[in-house]
């Protein structure tokens, strides 16, 4: 399995995911809005508000969805009552649709209605669980790639003399600035390099910011001109930053 290929087709699903939840919520906002408001109007003093119980129903589902993607991404689950509160809106909104079909004993009517509202519910429980399990498994890939970029430098073959701790550490932000670049959950990997059986700690989180841009636009395939340009430096320092890279990935050749 090529673990950098993965990575990313991973992450495209993620936001695959991610999008399709957003178009499933915009449609039964907008199917809610349609089917409720003349319910509510019916039952208004003032006929022309009944869109008003509607956006409030499906505001509060969006600010439960919202608050669940921000923590699912840190991996947290936000307890009892959010999910109390998601059932809540959820339920308001089956009411709405449906009950119009229910007074005039209109049961296909009722299954019709219900579908968007159940499909509703139904994403706002399973988003948090996919926004979790792709969180895990991209950090899982990240720290793979990071790993095997890292192994091929230094230790597939012993080079006397050539491997510098600039170019391992260079090597490393590489790798890391792969993962950063389809995930941002990725904490800061401390990689431990045996050369001449001398061991040295290449921290990733020592690198400058000018280093660290340098990489990211090496690992996006951006020429030296782009780069340079990218991060405010002069055309003969980044292509230096990139010979150094190349020299050491051509290594493991």
């Amino acid at each position: 399995m090529n673990v950098t290929e993965e990575l990313k087709s991973v992450t495209r699903t993620r936001k695959v995911v991610n999008s399709m939840l957003w178009v499933i919520v915009t449609g039964a906002v907008f199917y809610s809005l349609m089917t409720s408001t003349p319910l509510v109007s019916a039952h208004s003093q003032w006929q022309w508000s009944g869109w008003a119980l509607g956006v409030l129903t499906d505001a509060a589902f969006i600010l439960s969805i919202s608050a669940d993607a921000v923590l699912s991404r840190h991996g947290l689950i936000g307890g009892k009552w959010p999910a109390v509160f998601r059932w809540v809106t959820g339920l308001a909104s089956l009411f709405l649709n449906t009950w119009s079909s229910v007074a005039d004993e209109d049961w296909v009517g009722v299954a019709i209605h219900a579908i968007s509202p159940a499909i509703l519910i139904c994403a706002s429980e399973v988003a948090p669980i996919y926004r979790r399990r792709f969180r895990d498994l991209e950090t899982s890939l990240q720290a793979l790639v990071t790993e095997e970029v890292v192994t091929r430098v230094v230790t597939k073959k012993k080079v006397t003399g050539k491997v510098t701790d600039s170019v391992v550490t260079d090597v490393v932000a590489k790798a890391s600035k792969l993962a950063e670049a389809t995930t941002p959950l990725v904490t800061e990997e401390r990689v431990t390099a045996e050369k001449g059986g001398v061991t040295e700690s290449a921290a990733i989180a020592k690198l400058s910011p000018t280093k660290k841009g340098i990489g990211d636009a090496f690992l996006q395939g951006l020429s030296v001109t782009e780069a340079a340009k990218k991060v405010g430096k002069s055309h003969p320092y980044v292509s230096k930053v990139y010979k150094e890279i190349r020299e050491a990935l051509e290594l493991t050749a």
